[in-house]
């Protein structure tokens, strides 16, 4: 991932009901919350559409995992929508989550709280890599 590229990154907050969206800024430092999708038949496709409208270079996708970091029940289901960002040409990298939705409410949560918590995911995703980067 070239971070100097005016790209941006799309940050998911997977769900069975809804699907969180936030966008990182085109100098992939800060993520911000965008939008919550339905979690139904059309989602793939609201999502391609989006990454083509935003010049989405990548999908950073909240694995959630258990306190002692299993997997869950809710962790199958990510994975398989993994699967279908793959099969659809979507470049996706996941970023362990764990209570992003919780952090988010606390943080003065709305009724996009999973846009909120898909920019915990992002963020932490972009703090990670630029560490990487010192």
């Amino acid at each position: 991932m070239d971070f100097k590229n005016k790209s941006r990154l799309l940050g998911i907050d997977f769900g069975t009901k809804r699907v969180g969206l936030a966008l990182s800024d085109e100098g992939k430092t800060l993520a911000f919350p965008n939008s919550v999708i339905a979690q139904d038949e059309d989602t793939l496709e609201m999502i391609t559409a989006i990454c083509a409208r935003e010049s989405v270079e990548l999908v950073v996708l909240g694995l959630p995992l258990g306190f002692g970091g299993q997997e869950t029940d809710m962790t199958k289901h990510v994975r398989e929508f993994g699967e279908q960002l793959k099969g659809a040409g979507i470049e996706f990298e996941y970023e362990p989550e764990l209570l992003s939705s919780k952090e988010a409410w606390r943080s003065g949560g709305s009724n996009k709280i999973d846009a909120s918590a898909a920019a915990i995911v992002l963020q932490s995703f972009l703090d990670r890599k630029k560490n990487m980067l010192r």
